[in-house]
């Protein structure tokens, strides 16, 4: 039999394997290492045999390396730097991965507490001058990378201590520089923005975060211009990909019905929404009350490829991300967590004036698809593309949201927000007087479907319960305010006589919070709300199903019209008697602390998985050659 040779270990592995066994290396080691392409899959493997004690042991020698690497890219070397961020990625995510304990000791090991403020000081001012200066962008790339490992080192990023450095010695104006140059843009915004994310996400409800102040504090018109151009790309490209995704999955109905079971990760489903950037544009709109007129005004995006290139299109970002809402709606049990960032992101867009106003001025009028889910009662699931204003869009897409997530896992917190949607552009219609030429019936059967569905789950939780005095609140705005801001008189005939129709699922409802109010004095509070917004709703059914039934009576007509009723309903306005509702027009402005604290705890531990498990480091040949014939960086 042959004997199989064992493999001859490289220069590299021979230099790992002697600082991983704590011995000292000369001047000559460390600059011969930083000259051979970094081997990250060895690299990892010296590492994975090393328990945590191990590194405890060996922290000596891999302060000297980490403090070795950052003085090695002092030294302004092209090659030399890209071997050094490859060193660095790896060497954080290495020894994050082992169980250290608390956060310091990370620290600790890598870069030593006695020297950690200086040599993390140093080694961000080298980063932001490989962001800042005219240097390839290949190593910008490689540097961000690095960024984006060593914020994600942690699945809870306030508890990631190095990010504290990052906090001392900001890379806000790094950031910039970038997003601001249109070339870098192109190639590095999305990365940018997705470290930015998770900045403003570190320890945001405890301290003082700068970014946060930088970014709610900024009027830089190029600045808040790159923010949504990146964007606008994003979900316009993100936009293309599904719908061509969904064309081309277009099947019969029992092939429909398949597809109700795709697996998350299926090649030939939609792909993942990148919740770091969707993240990125809720905290901007958030926090940057000046970006909403970015989102409204007209930028150009590339949309996708065709044999020549890139194809543009000309579009606004709201307009935009109306139809990205629309396709990450039409399937919330995969999408959920997108679905929750979307409707806050609407929920700060509909609370803001200058927002409002654009979208109910009739001389701002879009194409705007919004996708409509294939059902079995619904012959055309296409979306309408008619120029409509982004109000008229905006409702079609909350109406469209509440007819088609009617499931028994009743996405409770979604619905909610929803209504609170609603409530808002209602509530800025009212005050404004702006008489929306918009057909609410679709509206208000989709609201009244919604509860006849939640209240047939017989769900028992205070939240279902919040979900029905929204309702309440935005039908009173129409019975009490709705001459100020429904389209003509004939409206008021119709939501009259929807109500009447429906009656019946009001009427559950009143038994509901009937029901409830014996379960405890959490809901008994609750359910006194409730019965007290369902109060028109029953004054106006008992004035007119009266006069309705002895009309039938008298012309011997078991079941009238609705033209009919409503005439009757016309007859009896005068003698018909309501009650005030205190704040019905009152908008609860959205605060993120704590109801939603949470969510974007969770939310960020989730993206700093995905960066940590799905960031490749390797380099290209290409892109390897690129460094090699440059002696110094940036030549």
């Amino acid at each position: 039999m042959g004997s199989t040779k064992p493999q001859l270990k490289t220069e590299f592995s021979i230099i790992y394997e002697s600082i991983l066994k704590g011995e000292e290396q000369d001047d000559r080691v460390w600059e011969k290492l930083f000259l051979i392409k970094v081997n990250v899959p060895v690299l990892e493997e010296h590492f994975s045999e090393l328990t945590s004690n191990d590194l405890i042991s060996l922290k000596g020698s891999i302060n000297v390396l980490f403090k070795k690497c950052v003085q090695g890219l002092r030294e302004d070397h092209c090659i030399k730097s890209l071997n050094i961020l490859l060193t660095l990625s790896t060497l954080v995510k290495c020894v994050w991965r082992k169980d250290l304990g608390e956060g310091f000791r990370a620290v600790d090991v890598l870069v030593g507490f006695d020297q950690a403020e200086q040599t993390m000081s140093q080694l961000i001012e080298e980063i932001h001058k490989i962001l800042i200066a005219n240097k390839i962008q290949e190593l910008k790339y490689y540097a961000l990378v690095f960024l984006k490992i060593l914020c994600s080192a942690s699945d809870n990023v306030s508890q990631n201590t190095m990010v504290e450095y990052l906090m001392l010695h900001s890379l806000w104006y790094s950031l910039c520089k970038v997003l601001v140059n249109p070339s870098l843009r192109s190639s590095l915004g999305t990365h940018s923005l997705s470290l930015l994310a998770i900045l403003l996400n570190y320890r945001k409800n405890e301290y003082s975060n700068p970014y946060h102040i930088k970014v709610s504090g900024t009027d830089d018109e190029l600045l808040l211009n790159g923010f949504g151009e990146i964007l606008l790309n994003y979900v316009t490209r993100y936009n293309s990909t599904v719908l061509a995704v969904k064309h081309t999955n277009q099947a019969t109905y029992t092939e429909y019905l398949t597809s109700w079971f795709w697996a998350s990760g299926d090649e030939n489903g939609p792909p993942p929404v990148d919740l770091s950037l969707l993240l990125s544009l809720y905290e901007i709109v958030h926090l940057n009350r000046t970006f909403t007129s970015v989102l409204t005004q007209t930028m150009s995006a590339a949309q996708g490829e065709d044999q020549e290139g890139s194809v543009e299109s000309h579009s606004n970002l709201l307009s935009s991300f109306l139809t990205f809402s629309s396709l990450v709606f039409s399937d919330v049990k995969t999408n959920h967590t997108a679905a929750m960032l979307c409707f806050n992101i609407l929920l700060c867009i509909t609370e803001d004036n200058y927002a409002n106003a654009f979208m109910h001025d009739e001389n701002q009028v879009f194409p705007v698809f919004i996708y409509r889910t294939k059902l079995r009662h619904r012959k055309d699931a296409t979306g309408d593309t008619a120029p409509m204003s982004l109000a008229y869009t905006l409702l079609d897409l909350m109406s469209e949201f509440l007819t088609t997530n009617l499931t028994k896992s009743f996405p409770t917190e979604l619905y909610s927000k929803c209504y609170r949607v609603i409530h808002r552009v209602l509530c800025y219609e009212k005050k404004s007087k702006v008489r929306l030429n918009y057909p609410w019936n679709g509206l208000w059967n989709s609201v009244i479907s919604a509860v006849k569905w939640s209240n047939s789950l017989e769900l028992d939780s205070p939240e279902i319960i919040h979900n029905y005095i929204q309702v309440g609140k935005i039908f009173n705005m129409f019975v009490m305010y709705g001459d100020t801001f429904l389209p003509n008189p004939d409206s008021y005939d119709e939501l009259y006589y929807e109500v009447l129709r429906q009656y019946a699922v009001f009427d559950a409802l009143n038994e509901t919070a009937l029901q409830y109010s014996n379960r405890g004095s959490h809901y008994k509070d609750l359910c006194r709300e409730l019965l007290s917004s369902l109060h028109n709703i029953r004054a106006l059914v008992n004035h007119f199903a009266p006069k309705i039934e002895a009309w039938s009576k008298t012309n011997k007509i078991s079941t009238p019209k609705p033209e009919e009723v409503m005439e009757i309903v016309r007859s009896n306005y005068d003698s018909l008697t309501l009650k005030l509702q205190d704040g019905l027009d009152h908008v609860e402005r959205y605060t993120e602390f704590p109801r939603e604290q949470q969510f974007y705890t969770n939310l960020v531990r989730g993206i700093c998985g995905e960066i940590r498990n799905g960031t490749v480091l390797s380099v290209s040949s290409k892109d390897y050659h690129k460094f090699t014939t440059a002696t110094q960086i940036g030549e």
